[in-house]
């Protein structure tokens, strides 16, 4: 070649920064190997492309029309890489989900992604809020509570949601355990704020008691307070008091007996997780391979 890639790039960033030492920040490479890069393709080509100031940097009129050039074939050689390796099952994909999903159900289970999907990278973004998959294009698949759709949006169920009442083994040692509803009065109920902030949410101990029509059987005021989940989760399976939770909320707690159900209470929710992507995301295989190991593992 004429002018081999590095000595492209180098020239591509100095001459849309004008600046080598900032051409050699964004390269992560030394002023002067950027300077040198330069050099050897003038070399190559016979003459200059700069116009080398006391403080700055132009480039003369050889180096901007080749800039020109250089930069969109550089610009179609990445989008031609990135076309061609998200196409592939190799690779980086990232999942938004809220933290207390995050913690108690998917990162315990990336051991059986990575099993399934050896050379799938996945990135785990914390967050609570509604998203835009349109406009976070570095966001590939989302998990939420409640059904997300619209159009050019793919969206499946993570399994269906029934809400009852936990706590630790320890919580019932040396005590009657509880038969009935009216017997969690002797025992602390441990509260999610979250829960009691969405209207109707079947977290809530009394949307929950009143469900299944025993609304007033306990004193729903007092108790620990928590603004996570997870944090609920935590207190319950240090013993702390009876929590409300959900499937997929403390599956491996129950597995692993860390926590117990109290009794059969429990009430089958209209509503549950959803996994989502926009159409785009769902046709690249390593993101639908994610999204469909998120729904099968639900079931």
């Amino acid at each position: 070649m004429k002018a081999p890639l590095a000595n492209l790039r180098a020239f591509e960033a100095a001459a849309r920064l004008l600046s080598f030492t900032l051409a050699a920040e964004e390269l992560h490479l030394s002023q002067s190997a950027v300077s040198q890069q330069i050099k050897q393709l003038e070399d190559r080509l016979g003459f200059p492309l700069f116009t080398r100031l006391t403080r700055r940097l132009e480039l003369n009129d050889a180096g901007l029309r080749l800039y020109e050039t250089v930069r969109r074939s550089l610009q179609e050689i990445d989008r031609t890489v990135d076309e061609l390796r998200e196409g592939t099952m190799t690779g980086a994909v990232t999942v938004s989900v809220g933290s207390s999903f995050a913690a108690n159900w998917l990162i315990p289970r990336l051991g059986d992604l990575a099993a399934e999907c050896p050379g799938i990278d996945l990135g785990v973004r914390p967050s609570d809020v509604l998203i835009d998959l349109r406009a976070e294009p570095d966001v590939d698949i989302a998990v939420r509570f409640g059904q997300v759709g619209g159009r050019g949006i793919v969206s499946r169920p993570l399994g269906d949601e029934s809400v009852f009442a936990v706590c630790s083994p320890s919580l019932l040692e040396g005590a009657e355990p509880p038969r009935n509803l009216s017997d969690l009065a002797g025992f602390p109920l441990l509260h999610n704020e979250a829960s009691e902030r969405e209207r109707g949410a079947a977290g809530d101990w009394r949307n929950w008691l009143a469900a299944l029509g025993a609304e007033g059987a306990v004193d729903v005021e007092s108790g620990p307070r928590f603004p996570r989940s997870d944090l609920l989760v935590r207190a319950a399976v240090l013993g702390q008091g009876v929590a409300l939770a959900w499937d997929t909320m403390v599956a491996n707690e129950l597995r692993d007996g860390r926590l117990v159900k109290v009794f059969a209470g429990r009430y089958e929710t209209s509503n549950c997780y959803y996994a989502f992507c926009t159409e785009e995301a769902h046709a690249r295989p390593k993101v639908r391979a994610v999204f469909d190991w998120l729904v099968r593992q639900s079931g």
